[in-house]
């Protein structure tokens, strides 16, 4: 007889192998499309001239604090390349990377749930609404490429679009965070009411998309910069604030308790505050433009650090049991008699066999 639980992770992993695949493919096609494209254009014809009205606002102020004539981020500018600082711009692909990596993990563990006999219950609101993750990968995929273009054109304008996709991947963010509170019982729409699509439009389209525009249009406001530079803290404290009280108050009863993995957060946190440290390499003492040595362009890291906080800060909030079904440690099974009774069948099979059958901590493990 044949083993379902064999043949379900055997559809796991062969789905997996070609999400690998398609993964490597686009990286690699991602990394030389640019090379190709460095290799063959003037980076004067694509982005325009060394000048530093094109670089730097008139009035020098805003967007090009960073910005120093034959440096951008401690890394030495080729003007006549299209890729005019290569390391800095080509490490933004990390972002992509990650996208693809975050729409692989819920592809595979959608079809889990799919293919549970009984079928697995969401257990968390990006769980139950796939489209908030696709929307997360966009805007972390957006994002990283805003920067490239900053870090391949170093002009004034490409330094907006930098900003404006910080917004994109920092907006999403906060909104795990604050989805991590809200009772299931809110969201249990299945798609047909208002609050899912509500928080897709706010947090995923209206404010990243307002705050972008808002760097695009007038970069020259006196509030662009404190905005970044006193708001990005400000919200990434309050994302680790929420975080952590979640696991206190819940340890003390005060709320329903979450049960979620808590190395994944203190690894997102860790990882982002190294990513800090090397955002300008002048804190770390690294910044040696003159010498160019690639280990030392650090701002390189910073985007490749930011890229992997924002998988693991994702996989934290996806993967938390939020929903703790009335019946108890279930691992949130749907147990009607019919279903109880084919997981039965399923058990006894599996023993018949000598099979051992194959745990939802393992499942997680594989996916």
């Amino acid at each position: 007889m044949c083993n379902p639980f064999l043949r379900m992770k055997s559809y796991l992993r062969s789905h997996a192998y070609h999400h690998f695949l398609l993964i490597s493919i686009v990286t690699l096609i991602i990394i030389v499309v640019p090379l190709a494209i460095n290799a063959s254009f003037d980076g004067t014809n694509v982005w325009g001239g060394a000048t530093e009205a094109l670089i730097c606002a008139p009035d020098q102020t805003n967007g090009c604090s960073a910005l120093i004539f034959e440096e951008h981020y401690c890394e030495p500018i080729q003007w006549g390349k299209f890729l005019r600082t290569p390391y800095n711009a080509m490490s933004n692909m990390a972002f992509v990377v990650s996208a693809m990596v975050t729409l692989s993990t819920v592809s595979l563990h959608c079809r889990w749930m799919e293919h549970q006999r009984p079928m697995l219950v969401p257990q968390n609101h990006l769980q139950r609404y796939n489209l908030l993750n696709k929307m997360y990968a966009l805007l972390l995929a957006l994002g990283g490429i805003g920067s490239f273009v900053c870090h391949s054109a170093v002009t004034y304008f490409s330094a907006q679009l930098d900003r404006a996709g910080i917004w994109m991947i920092l907006t999403p963010v906060l909104a795990m965070s604050l989805l991590r509170w809200v009772p299931m019982e809110w969201g249990e729409t299945k798609g047909k009411g208002w609050f899912y699509p509500g928080w897709l439009a706010f947090w995923y389209v209206l404010l990243p998309g307002g705050l972008s525009a808002f760097h695009l249009v007038d970069p020259t406001n006196s509030l662009a910069t404190p905005l970044l530079y006193v708001g990005i803290p400000i919200i990434i404290g309050f994302c680790i604030i929420l975080a952590t009280l979640r696991f206190f108050l819940g340890k003390c009863d005060y709320v329903h308790e979450s049960r979620s993995n808590y190395k994944l957060a203190a690894a997102a946190i860790v990882t982002a505050g190294v990513a800090f440290l090397l955002q300008k390499p002048e804190r770390v003492g690294a910044c040696d433009a003159d010498s160019r040595l690639v280990y030392k362009l650090t701002h390189a890291y910073w985007h490749i650090l930011i890229s992997v906080a924002c998988f693991f800060n994702h996989r934290f909030c996806f993967f938390e049991r939020l929903h703790i079904p009335e019946f108890g440690e279930k691992g949130g099974i749907n147990t009607s008699d019919e279903d109880s009774n084919d997981l039965e069948m399923l058990r006894v099979s599996v023993e018949e066999e000598g099979n051992t059958a194959i745990s939802v901590k393992s499942l997680d493990v594989i996916i």
